[in-house]
């Protein structure tokens, strides 16, 4: 009885000191993906990877986009896309919104 006794006192006064040591799993991390930062808006072609100038306009009209280089012709998927294209479409109203006050105010 006494060893069951003493270790739950130096559980108890390690639980509220700090001091017991207690496994942790490892944190697993995850690899951040590499992200290409272009100031030309659009995509690589999967095929011939010309760059693809791609407009929001173009997106949220669901306009498929095809390359002048190869001809491939990239379309998409409105069903996977709503929510993406609805993110697009208020970021659009905002900035026609901001282009809207810069002209009237001047700036």
């Amino acid at each position: 009885m006494a060893p069951l006794f003493s270790k739950i006192k130096t559980w108890f006064f390690g639980f509220f000191s700090g001091s017991e040591t207690v496994e942790k799993t490892p944190k697993v991390v995850e690899p951040t993906p590499a992200v290409e930062i272009s100031k030309t808006p659009g995509i690589n072609c999967p095929d011939c990877k010309t760059r693809l100038v791609v407009s929001i306009q173009h997106l949220i009209r669901y306009q498929p986009v095809v390359c002048y280089n190869c001809g491939l012709e990239l379309m998409i998927d409105q069903d996977k896309s709503q929510a993406a294209i609805e993110s697009l479409r208020k970021l659009q109203s905002g900035l026609d919104q901001a282009s809207k006050v810069r002209q009237e105010t001047g700036i």
